[in-house]
């Protein structure tokens, strides 16, 4: 099973596409539900929308070591806990839910970088201050969402996907379907990788990785650094690419691997 995680400025449509996601989805998708320390709105329950605890409940997760992900929103905490991706694993289906990227981060340091995908959900800003005004009378609450909406904008380059919603629900929901499903049916990379080797591009030229994997601090993902033994050029490339396949039509099969270990 893997984690999926929706990341997005704000008005973007997060909520709405996860609600639609689970409710044509749930037999293999299953929310991820967040604790938070604010107080529960009209209409909001326990267990459904968070898990609404007091500050003393926070403090004795904190000392259970229960918490593994959270933040602090406009004076409220908000977090996942081990009993809940352990309740979520349980059920047998993958996860997903909405995250800051410093909770993307987070959580990636817990499960792994290959069992979570992070899906930026991307709005044009004529849009989102449209919609922002309309939920929003008061002009300089609306002009802070803005402002937030710009700055969280930033966070496109750390995510692993990006959806485009700019047509409609429907299509929107099914980049994000498309998505899900290639990345549950795709395979674990196990393929070690050590200095010294060197690797064939499917072009021909020749490289040798020079450095242990590598950390990427926004993704927290690994990189490959290798050099072009000719030129002694350096270059970084995501694992999963570095080991992963390209579409060559010059190939008897069309598809080819990236790099091929020189044994």
């Amino acid at each position: 099973m893997k984690y999926f995680i929706l990341n997005g400025p704000s008005a973007a449509g997060k909520t709405l596409l996860l609600d639609f996601l689970l409710h044509n989805n749930d037999d293999f998708l299953e929310p991820i539900k967040s604790f938070t320390t604010r107080r529960a709105r009209t209409g909001e329950r326990h267990g459904k929308e968070y898990y609404f605890i007091s500050t003393d409940q926070y403090l004795a997760l904190q000392k259970a070591d229960q918490i593994i992900e959270q933040i602090n929103y406009l004076g409220n905490i908000y977090g996942v806990t081990r009993d809940e991706l352990k309740r979520v694993e349980k059920t047998g289906k993958n996860g997903i839910a909405i995250m800051t990227s410093e909770g993307i981060r987070l959580l990636k340091q817990n499960v792994g970088y290959q069992k979570l995908v992070s899906i930026f959900i991307y709005r044009d800003l004529t849009t989102i201050l449209k919609t922002i005004n309309e939920i929003h009378t008061d002009s300089t609450k609306a002009s802070q969402r803005f402002e937030m909406a710009k700055r969280e904008m930033r966070d496109i380059t750390s995510c692993d996907h990006v959806v485009y919603n700019i047509s409609s629900i429907t299509d929107a929901s099914q980049q994000l379907i498309d998505i899900i499903k290639k990345e549950i049916n795709s395979k674990a990379l196990e393929r070690e990788i050590k200095p010294g080797q060197r690797y064939k591009h499917f072009k021909g030229e020749i490289f040798e990785v020079v450095l242990d994997l590598v950390e990427n601090t926004e993704t927290l993902s690994p990189m490959v650094v290798y050099r072009n033994i000719k030129t002694n050029q350096l270059y970084a490339r995501p694992y999963e690419l570095f080991c992963g396949k390209k579409e060559w039509p010059y190939d008897v099969n069309g598809i080819v691997n990236r790099f091929e270990l020189i044994e």
